[in-house]
């Protein structure tokens, strides 16, 4: 099964539509997980990074619901940065 990519995004969030339009462009999938209408699982996320910043991106390792997380400010700093790490996965 191939890695997933996971992206966490608010509606209005400038920095996710940029990172979206970016994957879009490079042709890679993603699954997009907007946080007010998935605060459950938001939640969790937020608990095990102890961040609540977007666009966070987890990686589905084939398939398995552990996986690396990438925060923003903690794990990248731009748009380029998460786009190079995503390419690692995929």
């Amino acid at each position: 099964m191939p890695n997933r990519i996971i992206i966490f995004t608010l509606i209005g969030c400038g920095h996710c539509s940029v990172l979206k339009g970016e994957l879009n462009n490079d042709g890679i999938e993603y699954t997009e997980i907007e946080v007010s209408k998935h605060e459950e699982i938001w939640n969790k996320v937020v608990k095990q990074t102890g961040h609540n910043i977007l666009p966070t991106v987890f990686i589905s390792i084939n398939g398995e619901e552990d996986g690396p997380v990438f925060v923003p400010g903690r794990d990248y700093q731009d748009k380029d940065e998460i786009v190079k790490i995503i390419k690692t996965y995929i």
